[in-house]
């Protein structure tokens, strides 16, 4: 289980130091990919291999030829280097807004990581964290 925030510095070359208590819980297999509301998100293998089997039906319809598409195709190994680093592809960074030598926010979100644009995950956490009562209502408590 993942979870709290990380401000990380992207280098020069779109490689950013993954937190060691995000490290520790993502085994070989998993991968980067884009994920919802324009951020990266980093998959661990069993995440992974679900979305990918929700895939892989030969007859898929045009929303999830599409979504498979954007999924597979902007999707990187997640490798770390010998400092605990990741390669972000220019694809993937230009998508999310990142730019080299910025900082992001690296975020715990239950079963997977999220790698967001400083600012724009300031603004989406502002926003969701006012609106916590009503989230909680809507969603855990079903009113609404």
């Amino acid at each position: 289980m993942f979870w709290g925030t990380h401000r990380v510095r992207v280098d020069e070359k779109g490689r950013l130091a993954v937190p060691a208590t995000f490290r520790r819980q993502l085994p070989d297999g998993s991968f980067i990919s884009i994920g919802q509301d324009g951020v990266l998100t980093i998959y661990p293998p069993d995440q992974w291999e679900s979305l990918a089997s929700r895939l892989q039906d030969p007859l898929l319809g045009p929303e999830q030829r599409a979504l498979s598409r954007a999924l597979f195709s902007k999707a990187v190994a997640c490798e770390f280097d010998g400092q605990g680093r990741v390669a972000l592809s220019a694809e993937q960074r230009r998508l999310a807004g990142i730019e080299p030598r910025s900082t992001v926010a690296v975020i715990g979100n239950g079963a997977r990581v999220e790698i967001w644009a400083e600012q724009r995950w300031d603004d989406y956490s502002d926003d969701a964290v006012g609106r916590f009562d009503e989230l909680a209502d809507r969603v855990i408590q079903g009113r609404g």
